[in-house]
């Protein structure tokens, strides 16, 4: 019997292309602004963006170049994943931004639910980012399905076992009462290194990578716990 069911978001939940063409585009023509920005949180995030590239003197100028290159290489900093969570922040506060969440998924919380699982998001997005992503999507507000959301500053990385140890601990979830959806093969493999259940998510229009070793499917309908 599954008890606990950790949720990634690209690729699982929500669209990929969602992401890459809306939210990614929107947080990039807001970088040098949102780094001007005097406020204690930003000046943190500055802080350890010039500690990662070396440079203790960078205009916000020069971060912002930093930060745009690493979303085109798609680093998961977390640095760079808690500024795009400020400004998307503001972009669902002000109505520009909703968020995407495929169809089945509204469903599937509620019958996961109604069978007693308790539900979490491991995703590469700041927490904050995950927690306005499911508070504004086209299906209504489904952030109070949620118990708790982890990202890469905690536990850690997404292709680390010892980061779903930390999340099966901190949930009080035995690993193998506990089901990770994912739709990359790497996070997967981690968490069954740990103990957890794995399922393989292949949304049509997702990756063109497919995922092997696990079990898989194309929509959450026909999930039961």
């Amino acid at each position: 019997m599954i008890r606990t069911v950790v949720l990634d978001i690209e690729g699982t939940t929500s669209s990929l292309s969602y992401v890459r063409d809306h939210l990614f585009p929107y947080s990039r023509q807001r970088l040098e602004t949102w780094l001007r920005k005097p406020l204690p949180e930003v000046a943190e995030i500055a802080a350890e963006i010039r500690a990662r590239v070396g440079d203790p003197d960078a205009t916000a100028d020069a971060l912002a170049d930093a930060l745009r290159g690493w979303i085109d290489a798609d680093v998961k900093e977390p640095s760079l994943k808690s500024l795009q969570g400020l400004i998307w922040q503001d972009g669902y506060a002000s109505g520009e931004l909703v968020s995407h969440v495929y169809d089945d998924v509204l469903p599937a919380l509620k019958r996961w639910t109604e069978q007693g699982a308790t539900l979490y998001v491991f995703s590469s997005g700041s927490v904050l980012a995950q927690k306005d992503w499911f508070r504004h999507t086209g299906s209504g507000d489904l952030l109070p399905f949620f118990s708790g959301h982890f990202d890469t500053r905690d536990p850690g990385p997404k292709a680390d076992p010892a980061s779903y140890e930390s999340i099966a601990k901190q949930a009080a979830a035995e690993p193998a009462e506990t089901l990770f959806c994912s739709d990359s093969e790497p996070e997967l493999d981690a968490a069954r290194a740990a103990g957890w259940r794995t399922l393989g998510v292949q949304r049509p229009d997702g990756a063109a990578t497919t995922v092997q070793g696990h079990p898989t499917t194309d929509s959450f309908d026909g999930v039961d716990l």
